[in-house]
């Protein structure tokens, strides 16, 4: 009898415990929501010139403790232009990224508003990748105001983030997004074209978009009408508390879809001869890493096979992976992960690559071990082997090689990005579960997830969220990474 009720009351105690991490979660859902900016977005597609036009109102708010003279937008669209100081890509990717030749786009304003007056707006920064709204007056803490952009943007034709191709239309870091505050500063960062230059807030979305009948769209969010006029059809989408909001637009997409748990995963694809295990794959991760990690919260996750010159990219609800890939499942999953890492718990992509790249990487690597697809321990010695490899390499070019995982602008190229942030960052997450062990790992990984959802957080509170279930000396294992003063031995069998 006691033995019963110690197990009826283990069970009463299990129970309770996820009762209250849901209702911990919802309710940081509900508050993200409350104090997230709100975008509506009314736009439309022609076909013929390849341009998007629209009208977008943000309804914003100071949360800093600082005053504003003027409110930043990062205008990514600008970065595609012909005189663009930094062009979207590397040489070394221009020939995959442009395969029908050079191709430009940019974004022009017709208007800008504040609280429905017009303004004089500057275009700034040093590659014209910054739109100035002044703040008439001052924005002081706590206080609103909204701004009205009319604007129109040609895409170029590259199989990029954002621009048109033979088969889809990548709609990518496309609309004017506020910059993020920094420090009570708004935070103006630079296009890169290395690795994932984004730094921004998760905030709720009202975007309707209007295309000529034929074609369906893959989107952040959840469609929530939809109707026909005159040989076109709109599409009106929602979503709350998204760190971004994307859509791929194709004429040429199946969809296959499956439920897991309380989200619909859709795959649109056109060229994927495995469609079944790509949608199998993405559904896989999800139940992975709600399980290993916490409950993904929205009603939708769309995966849309894609023209890009890279693997895959990552949107909130959203993946864009490159048709043809070497690796569908790998790609899907990688950027699955990205759901967690980025979306839901997001650090600063420009200073903390790793942060997001490695573990989602690392997180992949489980995942396929789990199912017994690609050992882990396979994986992480190819890893081993690429990494010292490379830095043999450099040994014999450099003196004082940089081995320290770093700001994305200090890296000398594309290729140094990758092993530095995704190879060295799976070793470096590999050698702390081989460290503390399975249970620790996933335990400090929920933690950290817990605390930081819907936040930008620092790689302290990461190292922090490891050390409080770890111990402080797991500390000294990313901080010998990220120095650059790691000892990397054999991985163990």
């Amino acid at each position: 009898m006691k033995k019963l009720l110690c197990i009826v009351v283990t069970a009463c105690i299990a129970v309770a415990c996820c009762l209250a991490l849901v209702a911990c979660s919802t309710n940081k859902l509900k508050d993200a929501v409350k104090n997230g900016d709100d975008y509506t977005i009314v736009a439309s597609y022609d076909d013929a010139s390849h341009t998007v036009s629209a009208v977008q109102t943000v309804s914003l708010t100071n949360r800093s403790e600082n005053s504003f003279d003027s409110v930043k937008f990062h205008i990514y669209a600008n970065q595609y232009r012909e005189d663009a100081q930094n062009p979207v890509v590397p040489n070394v990717y221009r020939a995959k990224a442009y395969p029908n030749g050079d191709s430009w786009g940019d974004i022009s304003f017709d208007s800008v508003k504040v609280n429905g007056t017009p303004v004089a707006y500057t275009v700034e920064g040093d590659d014209c990748d910054i739109l100035s709204v002044p703040a008439e007056g001052g924005l002081f803490p706590d206080k609103s105001a909204e701004i009205e952009l009319t604007y129109t943007i040609t895409l170029a034709n590259t199989h990029h983030r954002l621009g048109y191709n033979d088969n889809t239309v990548n709609l990518g870091n496309w609309y004017p997004v506020l910059c993020h505050a920094d420090n009570g500063n708004y935070s103006a960062t630079p296009y890169y074209n290395i690795g994932d230059p984004f730094v921004s807030d998760v905030a709720n979305y009202n975007v309707s978009i209007s295309l000529p009948e034929g074609y369906t769209v893959a989107s952040t969010g959840e469609l929530t009408e939809a109707h026909n006029n005159n040989g076109s059809v709109t599409y009106n989408y929602t979503a709350e508390a998204v760190r971004d909001f994307a859509m791929v637009i194709s004429s040429k997409f199946n969809k296959i879809s499956r439920t897991v748990g309380n989200t619909v995963v859709n795959y649109f694809y056109y060229n994927d001869a495995e469609p079944e295990t790509s949608l199998a794959t993405a559904c896989g991760m999800l139940e992975f890493l709600n399980k290993n990690v916490g409950a993904y919260p929205y009603s939708q996750y769309n995966v849309a096979e894609t023209e890009f010159c890279y693997g895959g990219m990552e949107y909130p609800n959203l993946v864009m992976i490159t048709s043809k890939s070497a690796s569908y499942q790998e790609a899907v999953a990688h950027e699955t992960a990205h759901q967690w890492f980025y979306g839901l718990v997001g650090n600063d992509q420009i200073t903390d690559a790793w942060m997001d790249e490695g573990l989602s990487e690392y997180l992949t690597y489980l995942y396929l071990d789990s199912t017994g697809a690609s050992p882990l321990v396979q994986n992480m010695q190819s890893c081993l082997k690429t990494y010292v490899t490379y830095v043999d390499v450099l040994n014999r070019y450099y003196e004082d090689v940089d081995r320290s995982m770093r700001p994305l602008y200090d890296y000398r190229n594309d290729n140094e990005y990758v092993i530095f942030t995704y190879v060295k960052g799976s070793l470096l997450f590999n050698t702390v579960y081989e460290t503390v062990g399975s249970a620790k790992f996933w335990k400090s990984l929920k933690n950290y997830f817990d605390e930081a959802q819907f936040t930008v957080a620092p790689s302290a509170q990461l190292v922090q969220c490891f050390a409080q279930t770890c111990g402080e000396e797991v500390g000294t294992i990313f901080s010998s990474f990220i120095e650059g003063k790691e000892i990397i031995g054999k991985v163990t069998d």
